[in-house]
């Protein structure tokens, strides 16, 4: 079985240009040039989809570029080198009995400005823009009317 995506394509009922893809577009040339002129310009537009769609096969089936193999071996370095860091740091917090608490305290302190944050505001900026609807939902579902007739 091959991996060649284009070879299912192929018919022993046509020729070939062997490897020499060059000599394969220049006849394909002269066999559109030959039809009436018409015609040309839709066969040579079906050409250049298949030559544009191979050219995209071929590079995809050449694998990953040099470039971003090189990346990637260098990340997984920087990863090697510093992951033994990154576990003792780990461990450090998980066995010292770090306060977990106040680190967490310690950071939204510095990242989150409680005094710019009123919930009263929240509070009521929310209810005026969904109570009524929140109200409307419990009354559709739980609201039931009995009518006793004497």
């Amino acid at each position: 079985m091959t991996t060649n995506p284009i070879a299912k394509h192929t018919s022993s009922l046509f020729a070939s240009r062997g490897l020499d893809f060059d000599a394969a577009i220049a006849y394909a040339k002269e066999v559109i040039e030959a039809m009436p002129s018409e015609t040309r310009s839709s066969a040579y537009t079906a050409l250049m989809v298949v030559v544009n769609t191979a050219a995209n096969v071929c590079t995809q089936s050449q694998g990953p570029s040099p470039e971003r193999l090189a990346l990637i071996e260098l990340i997984d370095e920087r990863i090697k080198a510093n992951s033994s860091d990154i576990d003792q740091q780990i461990s450090d917090w998980m066995d010292n009995n770090i306060d977990h608490d106040h680190l967490i305290s310690e950071w939204l302190s510095d990242n989150f400005d409680v005094t710019d944050y009123n919930i009263n505001d929240t509070i009521n900026e929310w209810a005026s823009d969904n109570l009524a609807d929140e109200v409307e939902k419990v009354i559709k579902n739980s609201l039931t009317f009995s009518v006793i007739v004497n």
